[in-house]
């Protein structure tokens, strides 16, 4: 769904930033707005409703980039999701802030927090290269995805 898609792929994103960020001299970091502005046909909402959703998707990230040790990457997020059916609408967001860090092993440690749409609200902290969880938040998804598709459905 799209907020796993999404978190996905800024988590690659991540992991490829901090391999190349100890290389780099300490200094200030880079930053980079990027507007979201997308519609399209969400086939997993879709398949779990029962019904075709049409999601269009609003608002930006902003990706800091530091050189150095410790923390590689920074991404906020802030988006505005309208999911629809027919008439029929249901709105979330997707909001928070990732952080790719670089432990003194040299390890890399990616934390998410927020809320991710139809996962979950807090922070789960991971080991991006063994997939290793390391803290878990309370799983939302069951109960979310069923407001989703009552809303959705008009049931």
């Amino acid at each position: 769904m799209v907020g796993r898609a999404l978190r996905t792929f800024l988590a690659g994103l991540f992991v490829a930033a901090a391999v190349v960020a100890p290389t780099a001299l300490a200094g200030k970091p880079t930053i980079e707005r990027i507007d979201v502005n997308d519609t399209f046909v969400d086939d997993e909402l879709s398949a779990a409703c029962g019904v075709e959703v049409t999601v269009t998707v609003q608002g930006h990230l902003i990706r800091r980039e530091f050189p150095g040790g410790g923390v590689a990457t920074v991404n906020t997020i802030n988006l505005g999701i309208i999911a629809t059916a027919g008439d029929n609408t249901f709105r979330f967001r997707d909001v928070g802030a990732d952080i790719a860090q670089i432990n003194s092993d040299g390890s890399i440690t990616l934390l998410i927090t927020g809320q991710v749409p139809f996962a979950f609200a807090g922070v789960l902290k991971i080991n991006p290269e063994t997939e290793e969880v390391i803290l878990e938040p309370r799983d939302r998804s069951e109960e979310k995805l069923a407001k989703a598709c009552k809303a959705l459905t008009g049931g």
